[in-house]
């Protein structure tokens, strides 16, 4: 009985890091010369915290109430001899006063840190209704705005209520707005339930005591003595300054600008208004621009000298000239909308937050400096941003006047090899060494032309940096032209003065049938392949160019044809040398798996162009879309990983398994930003796991976009006219800082170049805070990575809570870690979602494994399983979501380690894009999960409530022969909300509650019961 009574108290409960909606901003300025920009306060649930915003770090964070959510910050202007300042916190009724202090701490002679502590001052007394907004005044005074059209006055010195003021027109209020620095000067805008706006001021009043409010009358909500300033010692009265009227909805936010002089007003129509108001007598107001531009209710808004921003619950913010035009859109927020938005001038950062609980920072420079001051002037833009904008033509591209023909000289395709230098192949068929310099000039050098002035219909390059065996070459450039040839050229010297170390030139198909050309990072420079229209890859062999060989004939070799089976046009490939793979995709979708072995590439003997057959093939991975990339990556002896991504804005995750000859697909990831994805890359930072890539490329429209998968942000956009044009992009180790984009346009070629120093630490946009859900979560259960390690359970738990696993309204699953060491969370990703995005009611992690003895050699395949311990498929830990429409999604745990002996490399983009990042080998081990599988049943007019029992015994084994023949698509697109129809018997049912087990005997493995709406357990 003690022990059990000692082990009880050894725990405990206490509240932590709060994970949800972000429901207040404040910036707070430091002294130039200890931070270039502010630092920021944001309130999240009843916690307050501080970031630095020039690192991007959270400095600490403060807990200010107890089950009362933060809705309001206002700081005080920063005392410089003290280093400090005061921070008002309102949440709800309640309003506390602290001292936020700092001090700068050395942590070496180069180093240094802030220390923040947060001192509570005061805690007010209990308001009678919801505080809306709070304003520092002189003579140590607080104004405080309430919901029932009153001001009242805190003493900050005296600790007490000094004045309450209430408005002639006493109704409630959505919004108020306090403008000022004194009580003479205090200027109210109401925000009325009956969607108007009431302007007022507090005004002193010595001969009207009815209409008046004097100390004495609020000596009742105050605890202090009656030693009041001397300003306050007699009577004050609301006047009526104007009303606006206008809005057609409830008005949620106001704000003054600085002088006082303009109100921006926010509200249910979807609309923002701004008015003037006039000083003193004149009392007139004039209404400015209407802005019309959100597609759902505006929830916050802030406004400066040049601009107005708008945040709505569309999930976009909106920035505005103050003539009402539209100048820039952001929508990287996700579920019920953007709650919060804070714009600085003198930093022109732009910071935005939501229910999610993201916190995005954009510098608004680029976008819009432009437009608001430099009237057109491109040069002043670049040096604001580091972004140089530079126009240029291919040589000899003027001599044809009038219109463009099949004839004319043009650009064909363009290539970067790295931030300054671009190879371009033209339509009379030159090759061109382009070198850009700092200044935005073109050096172009002519490299090749191809035999027979044909046109150069197809390009791709291999630098020396991402290949094994180079011999010596910087490049190795190979073209391919409209008569069937194919030129292989090597490029070396320093970038001014490229050479050409040799050519190599042979007929690779007939006429006006060599559509593209590709080389392997993996395979090197020794092997380069081409494809024509009907779905034929070949192989070709390159000898060592320092062989002396009379004929470029002989120093090439066909070793090998692969015909795909779909007889459809090959877009991409890559392929991994110790696994013996190849992976193609094509035009329409499809993936095509070849084998392709060691024998064959290392054998020096003549070969005649074997025929190799697929291996297994997946059709419609990306649907009838383009596949327009492939990385391979080896994940352990046997076994590959497969990314795709394609033309439909998916990303898709397959795995292939040697022993097994199993094809499966195991996730999907869909941009809803990009219509087109042509790469997924990883920065300097980031491990090689193919899931784990940062940035994603590609297009939206007629736009180039780079998106940053981790804090769903976008990088940069860029306006270009679309895909179909000649095109380039070149992103560095943070492409935040470092990217290069290319294009054609009227036979002039745009660059794009964003190439900021290594040691500049500016880094935008950033997300300061991790995301997580936009909408109300229903379920969630504790993940635990060693659930199959037995021993103590004690010093298991804290890993045991570390990772959680959530189900939304939205129908999304992610997985979200706390980290204990740091007291924080620490990452969140998205799983996946449920079909049709319906939504998540119960969630359930299953990993325990109860053992019945049984005859396992009596089931088929199953005595192979007991051998095959990967992905936890002898012991498997299963994630399974239930919820509305009555769908059942099964995720399987796997463990993401790479091999350590395999070189993986930078990201393989074999069509148009290099990156700037470095490879490097090392191990990568995180918490993962693969789609396993999901169910809707169909359900019969007639069909009864009843019990529902399911089994996953078949999902658990690799599927088996039917994934050769594509059969997998079905799985496979059930994850795929767009291509998913609803059955003409579906109703409202849907499934409340899971729970799960798994058995270890012949006949099933997991158990999985389900109780819902409709149905009895």
């Amino acid at each position: 009985m003690a022990d059990s009574q000692l082990k009880q108290c050894q725990w405990n409960i206490r509240s932590s890091q709060y994970l949800g909606e972000i429901s207040a901003l404040c910036f707070l300025h430091l002294p130039s010369h200890l931070s270039s920009f502010p630092f920021l306060l944001a309130g999240t649930g009843s916690q307050v915290l501080l970031y630095d915003l020039e690192s991007s770090m959270m400095i600490k964070s403060f807990q200010v109430f107890e089950g009362i959510r933060v809705h309001g910050l206002i700081c005080s202007l920063l005392d410089n001899t003290a280093l400090g300042c005061k921070v008002v916190v309102c949440g709800e009724k309640r309003v506390k006063l602290f001292n936020l202090t700092f001090e700068l701490v050395s942590k070496s002679n180069t180093q240094s840190e802030f220390c923040v502590d947060l001192c509570l001052l005061h805690s007010l007394p209990r308001f009678t209704h919801w505080v809306l907004d709070a304003l520092f005044l002189k003579d140590h005074c607080l104004a405080i705005g309430c919901s029932d059209n009153s001001v009242h006055v805190w003493d900050m010195l005296k600790s007490s209520l000094v004045l309450q003021v209430p408005s002639p027109d006493r109704c409630l209020l959505y919004s108020m707005r306090l403008w000022g620095d004194n009580l003479e000067a205090l200027r109210i805008a109401s925000g009325t339930i009956y969607n108007e706006i009431i302007v007022w001021k507090v005004i002193c009043q010595h001969d009207s005591p009815t209409s008046t409010s004097s100390v004495k009358g609020c000596m009742n909500l105050s605890s202090s003595n009656s030693n009041f300033a001397k300003c306050y010692d007699q009577q004050y009265k609301a006047v009526h300054i104007c009303r606006l009227v206008g809005h057609e909805g409830s008005i949620f936010r106001i704000v003054w600008s600085s002088n006082g002089v303009k109100l921006v007003s926010v509200s249910d129509d979807r609309s923002a208004r701004i008015w003037t108001i006039h000083d003193h007598d004149d009392r007139r107001e004039i209404v400015g621009p209407v802005l019309f531009g959100h597609s759902a209710r505006i929830w916050d808004c802030c406004i400066s000298d040049h601009l107005i921003v708008t945040a709505g619950e569309d999930c976009t913010c909106r920035v505005w000239g103050l003539d009402g035009k539209q100048l820039w859109v952001i929508k990287e927020h996700i579920g019920r909308g953007i709650w919060r938005c804070l714009y600085d001038p003198n930093s022109s950062l732009l910071v935005t937050a939501g229910f999610d609980s993201a916190i995005k920072v954009h510098r608004l420079h680029t976008s819009v400096c432009k437009t608001l001051d430099l009237e057109g002037d491109a040069d002043s833009e670049d040096i604001i941003e580091g972004a140089q904008i530079s126009i240029t033509c291919i040589p000899n591209s003027m001599e044809h006047a009038g219109l463009m023909d099949s004839k004319s000289e043009y650009v064909r395709s363009l290539y970067f090899k790295c931030e300054d230098t671009i190879y371009v192949a033209t339509n009379h068929g030159y090759l061109y060494h382009a070198l850009l310099s700092e200044t935005g000039d073109v050096k172009w050098t002519e490299l090749v032309r191809v035999n027979g002035e044909v046109p150069i219909v197809c390009m791709d390059l291999l630098s020396a940096s991402l290949s094994r065996n180079h011999c010596g070459i910087d490049d190795w450039v190979a073209v391919g032209d409209g008569k069937g040839n194919m030129t292989v050229v090597g490029i070396t010297g320093n970038p001014s003065s490229p050479k050409v170390a040799f050519t190599f030139a042979w007929p690779a198909g007939a006429e006006r049938q060599l559509l593209g050309t590709y080389w392997c990072k993996s395979l090197g420079s020794r092997y380069v392949f081409t494809t024509n229209p009907r779905g034929v890859l070949k192989l070709w062999r390159l000898y060592d160019p320092s062989i002396s060989v009379c004929q470029d004939s002989q120093r090439i070799s066909l070793i090998a044809e692969f015909p795909s089976s779909f007889g459809i046009r090959i877009m991409c490939l890559d392929a991994s040398f110790e696994e013996e793979v190849l992976v193609c995709g094509d035009l329409r979708g499809n993936l095509i798996l070849f084998p392709l072995s060691k024998d064959l590439l290392l054998c020096t003997a003549a070969t005649s162009g074997v025929k190799i057959s697929p291996l297994s093939y997946f059709k419609g991975a990306h649907g009838i879309s383009t596949v327009s990339n492939i990385s391979v990556s080896r994940l352990r002896h046997g076994q590959v990983e497969i990314r795709t991504t394609g033309a439909d804005g998916c990303i898709c995750y397959l795995e292939y398994d040697k022993d097994q000859e199993s094809f499966e697909f195991i996730g999907m990831k869909q941009l809803k930003e990009l219509s087109l994805i042509e790469s997924v890359s990883a920065d300097f930072k980031s491990a090689d796991d193919l899931a784990n890539r940062n940035y994603a490329a590609g297009f939206a429209s007629t736009d180039f976009i780079i998106w940053n998968l981790l804090t769903e942000a976008k990088v940069l956009q860029i306006p270009c006219g679309g895909w179909r044009r000649p095109h380039s992009y070149y992103l560095g180790d943070v492409p935040e800082m470092r990217n290069c984009f290319a294009y054609v346009k009227d036979e002039i070629i745009y660059i794009h170049r964003h190439w900021l120093p290594g040691g500049c630490k500016t880094k935008f946009p950033r997300n300061l805070h991790l995301q997580f859900h936009g909408r109300e979560m229903h379920s969630l259960c504790f993940v635990s990575e060693n659930s199959q390690v037995q021993g103590n359970e004690e010093e298991n738990l804290v890993d045991k809570s570390s990772w959680i696993a959530t189900g939304c309204e939205d129908g999304t699953v992610r997985l979200t870690r706390f980290a204990p060491e740091m007291e924080n969370w620490s990452a969140s990703k998205l799983l996946g979602e449920h079909v049709g995005g319906s939504a998540v009611r119960s969630i359930c992690f299953v990993s325990k494994t109860h053992i019945i003895p049984s005859d396992v050699s009596s089931t088929p395949g199953l005595e192979k399983g007991q051998n095959d311990t990967s992905d936890g498929k002898q012991n498997p830990c299963l994630l399974v979501s239930v919820g509305a429409k009555r769908v059942l999604t099964t995720w399987l745990l796997r463990n993401r380690s790479l091999d350590e002996e395999e070189e993986i490399y930078p990201e393989q983009k074999l069509n148009r894009c290099e990156t700037g990042c470095k490879p490097t080998v090392k191990q990568c081990s995180s918490m993962s999960f693969r789609w396993l599988s999901t169910n809707m049943p169909i359900r019969s007019p007639t069909m009864e409530g009843r019990s529902k029992t399911m089994s996953a015994t078949n999902k658990i084994s690799s599927l088996d022969s039917d994934a050769k023949t594509g059969s997998t698509l079905i799985e496979k697109e059930g994850t795929k909300s767009k291509t998913c129809s609803v059955n003409k018997y579906e109703d409202d049912w849907r499934y409340l509650a899971v729970t799960a087990f798994l058995v270890k005997c012949a006949g099933s493995r997991c158990h999985v019961n389900i109780a819902g709406s409709g149905l009895t357990t």
